[in-house]
């Protein structure tokens, strides 16, 4: 295929020629010349007018990248698509409009050129890349060789081995030392938290307001004091008034939390004092 291309472009070139020599005022058949011309002279002629010198690199630059990486791609394509319409009208009218013998061989004359156009516009198929194909070789697996543990690694399995089991007899017999860090009385195991004043404090002790849950709160009725109702489940109860000014009082009931005298409702009226006045 790279032969026929080869002869073809040199057909067409001197065919070409003699029709732009035959017939210099047509100027249509110009770009077909002028392409053909770059195209052979890129591929196949070497410049020689120096052996040195910029001139010789320009031109051949030139030349060179016209036939492959012409720096005017669009021209380049207009010419080509130009050039191909244009033989192949010519051959096309020259084979309808023969009418002897010798207009179908001079028709057959122009049929070269316009075949190496239709070559140069159809799309080139790309080489496909060959992938090696990857052989894997199957290796023999080699056991792991054992290793005896050194003496230093028993010695300190040894030294592990021994501070567990004497942590293990420190938690049984010595539990009483836990007061001497935490501050709690002698016991069996009992950690006791203590005041400033060194009295035991119980935990789990109950506060005077413990299983207690907010129930109702006014914060407009009487400004700035505001009211926080509290009930337990055996119908027990407490409120609070804020005055705004981060004092806090408190009354209690011991039932009927709604009730419009001594409640809820009346809450403005009824006696506050402090906490542990209250409770």
């Amino acid at each position: 295929m790279k032969k026929l291309e080869i002869a073809l472009s040199f057909y067409s070139l001197i065919l070409a020629l003699i029709i732009t020599l035959g017939a210099p005022t047509q100027f249509l058949f110009y770009p077909v010349f002028l392409f053909l011309l770059f195209e052979v002279l890129g591929r196949f002629w070497k410049v020689k007018l120096f052996n040195k010198g910029t001139l010789k690199a320009h031109l051949e630059s030139f030349l060179s990248s016209f036939a492959y990486k012409t720096p005017f791609p669009l021209l380049k394509t207009l010419a080509l698509y130009y050039s191909f319409i244009l033989t192949a009208i010519m051959v096309f009218a020259g084979f309808l409009s023969a009418g002897s013998f010798a207009e179908t061989i001079s028709s057959f004359l122009f049929l070269p050129i316009a075949l190496y156009f239709t070559i140069k516009v159809l799309p080139k198929r790309g080489r496909a890349i060959t992938i090696p194909e990857i052989v894997i070789t199957p290796q023999s697996l080699e056991p792991l060789k054992k290793q005896t543990m050194d003496k230093d690694r028993r010695m300190f399995l040894k030294l592990i081995g021994s501070a567990g089991i004497t942590v293990f007899m420190f938690s049984l017999f010595t539990k009483k030392a836990h007061a001497a860090f935490f501050g709690s009385v002698p016991g069996p195991g009992t950690v006791a938290i203590k005041d400033t004043s060194g009295n035991p404090i119980d935990p789990a002790e109950k506060q005077p307001t413990d299983g207690y849950k907010i129930a109702q709160l006014d914060e407009t009725s009487d400004a700035p004091n505001t009211y926080y109702g509290f009930t337990n489940k055996d119908g027990a109860w407490f409120i609070m008034l804020d005055d705004g000014s981060g004092n806090y009082r408190y009354t209690k009931g011991t039932s009927d939390f709604t009730n419009a005298t001594t409640g809820w409702p009346n809450r403005i009226n009824l006696t506050y004092g402090y906490f542990d006045d209250i409770f």
